[in-house]
């Protein structure tokens, strides 16, 4: 009968955890709606502060909008050319066909609605 010795036990639980990797916060934070389509409008920020994300690594995107009656959509921009690289209209997961440096605004689809704060997260997946 094969008793393991304290030490081939711990390496053993060492190696474990590195199989199972944690979700790690990228981005997260509160920003206003992009009713006013600019990032800063000289008094409320309306996109997140650039992040870096890395080609095919998956990341969970959540976010909440004060308000009885919102919906807003994620943008995920480039934030050196502006241009949309991704959106979703709820949350959910992304994972890049290249690495660069993101933004994202959060732009309102109920008629009548904006200028609401947005509370986001950006993390990768579990």
């Amino acid at each position: 009968m094969y008793i393991p010795t304290a030490q081939s036990v711990l390496t053993a639980g060492l190696a474990l955890t590195g199989l199972h990797n944690k979700p790690s916060e990228v981005a997260s934070g509160k920003v206003m709606d992009y009713a006013v389509e600019k990032c800063y409008d000289g008094d409320n920020t309306r996109c997140t502060a650039p992040f870096l994300v890395t080609k095919s690594t998956c990341y969970e995107i959540k976010w909440s909008t004060e308000g009885t009656l919102t919906h807003t959509t994620a943008e995920v921009r480039d934030a050196g050319s502006g241009e949309i690289v991704y959106y979703r209209d709820t949350d959910g997961q992304w994972t890049p066909e290249k690495g660069e440096l993101v933004y994202m605004d959060f732009k309102p689809k109920v008629p009548g609605t904006g200028n609401s704060t947005v509370e986001y997260r950006v993390t990768t997946c579990e």
